[in-house]
């Protein structure tokens, strides 16, 4: 992509209007790519999403428990444990609450991992939309509200 093109990606997304709840709406990102995660940060940050960043399933782990997300919004191309492996351990804890779970992906739907506790609520094919992703944690996150 070029400059001017992600500039107005941003822009666009910084008139957008936020998401709001009673409070904020926290997202777990997990995404190996630092790129992906810095701009979906930043981009669910202007959204007045309360963020939670990490690099890998475990980091996700050990982060999970303490910011009790709404919405995990995961890679499952993680390097150690893959997203699927993350969801399925992240379900079992009894420290957290309930949550939804979206998978972005580069894998076709149809090879989506449908056993339980592994499946996500919600699965994503990269490239993302971003808007599409944005709609789809605010529809997950008021179901589960």
């Amino acid at each position: 992509m070029n400059n001017s093109h992600n500039q107005s990606t941003l822009e666009a997304f910084s008139e957008a209007r936020p998401f709001t709840m009673s409070q904020p709406l926290r997202v777990l990102l997990v995404d190996d790519h630092e790129d992906m995660l810095t701009m979906l940060q930043f981009m669910m940050a202007r959204r007045g999403y309360q963020v939670q960043i990490a690099a890998s399933g475990e980091a996700a782990l050990a982060a999970a428990p303490e910011f009790a997300p709404h919405v995990v919004v995961s890679d499952i191309g993680l390097p150690g444990i893959n997203g699927y492996q993350l969801l399925a351990a992240l379900r079992q804890r009894d420290d957290l609450t309930s949550f939804k779970a979206v998978a972005l992906t580069g894998f076709d739907a149809d090879q989506e991992d449908t056993s339980t506790p592994s499946r996500f609520d919600a699965q994503l094919t990269k490239p993302v939309d971003f808007e599409s992703l944005f709609q789809l944690i605010e529809q997950l996150a008021n179901d589960k509200a």
